[in-house]
């Protein structure tokens, strides 16, 4: 057999399959809702952090917004990146892989046990190989957080069952598998953790209970977690977001069934618990590109990475929120803040400012021309 032509076919498809991401890529809607107020007079950032999730898998859409993402960091580094969940598709680590029945949780729940990590590739094939070494602005490598999504714990469907486990048992060790990997592309201190930057304290939950208790894990003790979190948010203290996987606002298409949700009412607590001390919230798992109000909160949804398309917009849930900007097109967040307040902008694959806003220690974060 002749392995050269079966090479060279497969990399005509992928060049193929690259053009038509690119021809296709030109097309997404772009909506802005909100009349725009002029460019406020810029301040140097004192944090710059890098925003974006659903980014586990290798698809053209990722190699396009990695690109743009390795670009952005060469010419304005950022401090540190935050990956917001469904880090690997479609459904996580392999919990039967040698090594993964020895992870275990601390007494806590949310720390792992030294010494738990495997070797498994998934982890560079499908997430870390894309983006390369990135550099932050202090020269070194760039802090990449990480929080969990609803394909890291194996809800995928029954493509995700494993024989011998149940899935609360596997659901469990996917969870304690990614929180135990460790390299210069990935760090899960836990499966909820804070970190504390300049004048920004992101909390990092795992909306994974929102949509139900597993593993052992519950929406309870997510929610203590998140009131000791934001202890010392506002005022004098730190500019808090709330990072997650699940947004608890957004627009999309997906279909919406009849009745009241338990995932809005169970995520609508977790909001709650913040006491209203979160200046915004930063989610993925919708993949696109949003800005909306929920109440007093802003929502920001950067999910349109690997597994971007063309979503719908026919629905806005929950009703209450407020649309100020919305997209399918490929692309990330940024999110600088300084003493004075902190502001969010949308890029798309190729570099171009898609929206921008800008907001003071409290917000909101009121749509503004981009610079």
């Amino acid at each position: 057999m002749d392995h050269s032509l079966d090479t060279a076919a497969l990399e005509w498809m992928r060049g193929v399959a690259l053009v038509a991401a690119l021809l296709l890529g030109c097309v997404h809607d772009v909506y802005e809702l909100d009349p725009l107020a002029p460019a406020p007079p810029p301040r140097p950032a004192e944090v710059r952090i890098l925003v974006f999730g659903d980014f586990g898998y290798s698809t053209p859409a990722q190699g396009l917004v990695a690109r743009a993402i390795r670009r952005e960091s060469a010419a304005h580094p950022f401090d540190l990146a935050i990956q917001l969940g469904d880090n690997l598709y479609y459904c996580g680590p392999d919990p039967a892989r040698a090594g993964a029945d020895a992870c275990r949780f601390l007494p806590d729940g949310a720390a792992v046990a030294p010494g738990a990590a495997t070797d498994d590739p998934a982890f560079r094939r499908k997430n870390e190989a894309a983006l390369g070494a990135l550099r932050a602005r202090d020269g070194g490598p760039l802090p990449m957080y990480l929080a969990l999504g609803n394909h890291d714990v194996g809800w995928g469907g029954g493509r995700c069952a494993v024989k011998g486990l149940s899935v609360d048992e596997a659901s469990r060790r996917r969870a304690c598998l990614e929180v135990a990997h460790r390299s210069t592309g990935w760090t899960m201190p836990a499966r909820h953790y804070v970190v504390d930057r300049g004048p920004v304290r992101l909390i990092v939950i795992d909306t994974n209970v929102a949509v139900a208790d597993y593993g052992g894990f519950t929406l309870e003790d997510e929610l203590a977690f998140v009131r000791e979190a934001v202890a010392p948010c506002g005022g004098a203290g730190p500019m808090c977001f709330l990072v997650g996987h699940h947004p608890p606002a957004a627009a999309h298409g997906y279909r919406v069934g009849p009745g009241p949700s338990p995932f809005r009412a169970r995520m609508a607590r977790l909001v709650l618990a913040a006491g209203g001390r979160a200046v915004a919230f930063l989610g993925g798992h919708v993949h696109t590109l949003e800005h909306l109000s929920l109440g007093s909160m802003e929502v920001f949804v950067s999910g349109s990475t690997a597994m971007g398309g063309f979503m719908p917009f026919k629905v806005r849930t929950p009703a209450a929120a407020q649309v100020h900007f919305a997209t399918s097109a490929w692309g990330y967040a940024i999110l600088e803040a300084d003493a004075q307040g902190w502001r969010v902008r949308f890029e798309d694959f190729q570099g171009a400012a898609l929206h921008c806003c800008d907001a003071g220690r409290d917000g909101p974060c009121r749509p503004v021309e981009c610079r």
